[in-house]
C-alpha cells in the first residue's frame, strides 16, 4: 500500500510495497495504480511483488525499485509518467530492463547507468535470468531544466550504457546508492542541497561524455570539482602529507583556487580535512571491533600525528574526549 511520511523539510518519502495487501488482491492493485498510463501485464500475478520508495530532493526525486518480472506498455496518447520534461537515470542492481522509445529499443544490465527521455517511452520489460528474483535498480527523475545543456545534446546519451567506473559515473552512482540506504541521516533542511548536489553531478556527467563541458556554466563546473576534490581528500585522510598544496597539485589547480572553491561551500580546505579525519576518528571509536585499538593509534591512522593536538580537536568538536566518547559509546577501556 502506499505510504507517506516527511523525513525531513524537502525530503518527503512516498513508499508503496505491494506484499502489504493480500496475495490475490496484488496484481489488479498494481495495474489500478498504472490506469491511464500503462497496461501492465505478469507471467505469474499470483506471485506478483511490487515494492517502490521515492524520495524527494527538491525537484530531483531518487528512487528504488523491486519488480517481479512485467511487462509495460504505454497507452496511447497517456501523459508521460513523471511528466514530458524529465530524465529518468536508471541503475540496476539485479536484472534486465528492456525499454522501447519512439527512437529504438534499449537494454539497460548491472553494472551501468542509463539515461532515458520519459515522455519517449512506449514500452517496458523487467526481467531477470532467475525467474525466481525480482529486479532491482536505483533511479533518479531530473528535470531536463536543470542542466542546463544545449538543446538536443543529451539525446546522443539515450539509452547508451554511461561508465560508472570512474570520474563523474562512479561518483554519481555512490551518492545515488548512499542516499538510497541512508537518507534517514540527514538534516531537516539538506533535501534540496542533495537535489542541487544530484543536478550537478549529472551534468557533469553529461557535460564530459558528450565533450561540451565548456558550454556548461561556471558555477557548475565549479561545483563539480570541489566535489571532485572532496572525494579525494576522504580518500586519502590518513596521508600526513593532505595539504593544500598537495591536493592543488593532484588537480592541476593553484592553492587560491582551491580555497576559492571551499570558501563557496562555506568552509576551508583545512577545516574539511579536519573535520572528515575527527568524524572518522569518531566512527572508529565507537566500532566494537577496534576496541582493543589504542587511541593514539586510531588518531594517527586518521592522519593526527600528535595525539594531543587529536585530543583537543576530538573534545572541541564532539564535547567529551576521546577515551570518554569510547567509554560510553562502547563501555569498554580504551
Amino acid at each position: 500500500m502506499c505510504t507517506r511520511r516527511e523525513l525531513a523539510e524537502g525530503m518527503a518519502e512516498r513508499t508503496f510495497r505491494s506484499d502489504d495487501l493480500p496475495r490475490d488482491a496484488r496484481f489488479d492493485y498494481c495495474h489500478g495504480r498504472y490506469k491511464g498510463l500503462f497496461e501492465l501485464t505478469s507471467e505469474d500475478p499470483d506471485q506478483f511483488l511490487a515494492c517502490e520508495r521515492f524520495l524527494a530532493l527538491g525537484a530531483v526525486q531518487l528512487s528504488t525499485k523491486t519488480y517481479s518480472p512485467m511487462d509495460l506498455a504505454r497507452v496511447p496518447g497517456s501523459e508521460p509518467a513523471f511528466g514530458p520534461d524529465t530524465y529518468e537515470l536508471a541503475f540496476p542492481l539485479q536484472g534486465l530492463v528492456h525499454t522501447a522509445f519512439g527512437h529504438g529499443d534499449f537494454s539497460s544490465r548491472p553494472g551501468g547507468l542509463y539515461v532515458h527521455d520519459v515522455s519517449r517511452v512506449r514500452a517496458v520489460s523487467f526481467r531477470t535470468a532467475d525467474e525466481t528474483r525480482p529486479y532491482q535498480e536505483v533511479g533518479l527523475s531530473v528535470p531536463k531544466s536543470l542542466l542546463t545543456l544545449p538543446a538536443g545534446q543529451v539525446d546522443r546519451l539515450l539509452g547508451q550504457r554511461l561508465p560508472v567506473e570512474g570520474g563523474f559515473g562512479a561518483m554519481l552512482t555512490m551518492f545515488m546508492r548512499q542516499l538510497a540506504t541512508d537518507s534517514a541521516s540527514f538534516r531537516p533542511d539538506d533535501g534540496p542541497r542533495l537535489g542541487t548536489v544530484v543536478v550537478d553531478l549529472v551534468a557533469a556527467l553529461f557535460g564530459n561524455l558528450l565533450a561540451a563541458e565548456s558550454g556548461l556554466p561556471p558555477e557548475t563546473r565549479s561545483r563539480a570539482l570541489a566535489l571532485r576534490i572532496q572525494t579525494f581528500v576522504r580518500r586519502h585522510l590518513g596521508r600526513p602529507d593532505l595539504t593544500p598544496q598537495a591536493i592543488a597539485e593532484a588537480h592541476h589547480i593553484s592553492v587560491s583556487y582551491l580555497h576559492k572553491l571551499f570558501r563557496a561551500e562555506g568552509t576551508t580546505v583545512s577545516a574539511f580535512i579536519r573535520r572528515e579525519r575527527l568524524e572518522r576518528a569518531r566512527r572508529a571509536l565507537s566500532d566494537a571491533a577496534l576496541c582493543g585499538m589504542p587511541i593514539h593509534a586510531i588518531a594517527a591512522r586518521w592522519g593526527f600525528a600528535n595525539s594531543a593536538d587529536f585530543s583537543r580537536a576530538f573534545r572541541a568538536a564532539y564535547g567529551v574526549p576521546p577515551r570518554d566518547y569510547r567509554r560510553r559509546a562502547l563501555e569498554c577501556d580504551g
